[in-house]
């Protein structure tokens, strides 16, 4: 017998099928279906991995944490919800007096809050780190998961804290802008307003100095019509300094004062209007004044303090509707020498406190302008003191000047 010859599979056709002539025609075609499909599927395969990959990627690198809870755990997490979690807490949420001392009991919180809330889609709240010098600010979103029989719900949180800042930082531009318009606004009027007064003050100047030549006063005569000239030519030195304010001048020349003199000057001009003016209920407003002879001399603007201890008594006076003992002291403290302006009135409400001396804001609503206790901290501490506020134990209010006392005379600057 002769060897069998050598057999060797036929090369595959263009379809990937054997071309066998022993494998019938009816199989060639359902053969080769699913070879296409087997290429098919390694192919789809092939880019179901690589979208796996990427998504990995994603998750990974995605500066949102990312969680899924369930009533009970974590089941799904992202490293960057891992790294906010080791983050020290408590956490406060914003508006709500909770406290919650890691990123998972957050995370069950607003899951929980989510599972009972009747609406669909997100909520979104924000938490505030406590105990930091410098806190930082979450957003937490948290959706259920739709389709899930255990409840599951997905949080994305983010660290918001750079955003807070910004927004902040952008609202205080935003009120300095407003308040340099406003300063602005104000700065025009004034310098009309000032022209205006410097000329109607010129006249009553004229006719007090004329009806003094003219007619021969009584003692207390005289006293007024001295009171009055002091009066206007006070006015006119104010103007003067809102004509300066107008133009960008914002320099006082400082002086030594005597501090005890410029109290007994002020409560002079308004006395009149403080205890003959009448009281609801009829209870008198009693004015009582202390204050030592002769006090170590201070820098400052003479005129300038006048009005702002002026300014004073009459917003005491406001604030004491149905009368009541209105207290002005000047004494020695120490190194420094202060004036007190105690009333009994209504106080000043806490929130308040903090910004009684910005300019525009007033407690006395259209009735005020925001600009008498601003301008007179303004006086004070361009001569060196502080002017400060508080509530009397007793109730009313009591405002405070301090000024260092001057050690020994020589030339004080402009400030």
């Amino acid at each position: 017998m002769s060897p069998r010859a050598a057999t060797h599979p036929p090369p595959p056709n263009s379809a990937g099928v054997p071309d066998a002539p022993e494998l019938p025609r009816k199989h060639r075609e359902p053969l080769a279906s699913h070879s296409a499909l087997v290429r098919k599927l390694g192919a789809g395969t092939g880019r179901q991995a690589i979208i796996f990959e990427l998504a990995r990627w994603a998750l990974e690198l995605n500066d949102t944490a990312l969680a899924v809870l369930t009533p009970t755990t974590v089941v799904l997490a992202n490293p960057r919800w891992h790294a906010l979690g080791r983050v020290r807490g408590p956490w406060r949420r914003e508006g709500e007096a909770g406290r919650w001392m890691a990123l998972r009991d957050v995370g069950q919180e607003e899951a929980a809050a989510v599972r009972a809330q009747a609406a669909e889609g997100p909520r979104v709240t924000r938490y505030r780190q406590e105990g930091d010098v410098r806190p930082r600010l979450l957003e937490v979103r948290a959706e259920r998961v739709a389709g899930t029989a255990r409840g599951q719900v997905l949080l994305q949180v983010r660290d918001i804290t750079a955003q807070a800042r910004a927004e902040e930082e952008l609202t205080s531009a935003r009120a300095a802008l407003r308040e340099r318009e406003q300063l602005r606004a104000l700065g025009e009027l004034t310098a009309g307003i000032a022209h205006d007064l410097r000329n109607t003050l010129n006249a009553m100047r004229m006719r007090l100095e004329m009806f003094q030549a003219e007619a021969a006063p009584s003692p207390s005569g005289r006293d007024h019509l001295e009171a009055m000239e002091r009066i206007v030519s006070d006015a006119s030195a104010r103007v003067d300094r809102l004509r300066d304010f107008s133009r960008g001048k914002t320099g006082a020349v400082l002086e030594r004062i005597q501090l005890a003199d410029v109290v007994r000057d002020a409560v002079d001009l308004a006395r009149s209007g403080l205890e003959h003016r009448p009281r609801k209920g009829g209870k008198a407003l009693r004015l009582d004044v202390e204050t030592q002879e002769r006090l170590p001399e201070v820098s400052g603007s003479a005129m300038e303090l006048r009005y702002v201890i002026i300014n004073l008594l009459i917003n005491a006076r406001e604030a004491m509707p149905r009368g009541g003992l209105l207290r002005v002291r000047a004494f020695k403290a120490g190194r420094s020498v202060r004036i007190t302006v105690e009333d009994e009135g209504l106080g000043i409400p806490e929130e308040s406190l903090p910004h009684l001396f910005t300019s525009f804001f007033t407690t006395k609503g259209d009735k005020g302008t925001g600009l008498g206790l601003a301008m007179a901290h303004g006086v004070v501490t361009r001569a060196g003191g502080r002017l400060t506020a508080a509530n009397r134990p007793e109730g009313g209010a009591v405002m405070t000047l301090s000024f260092p006392a001057l050690k020994s005379p020589g030339r004080l600057k402009a400030s």
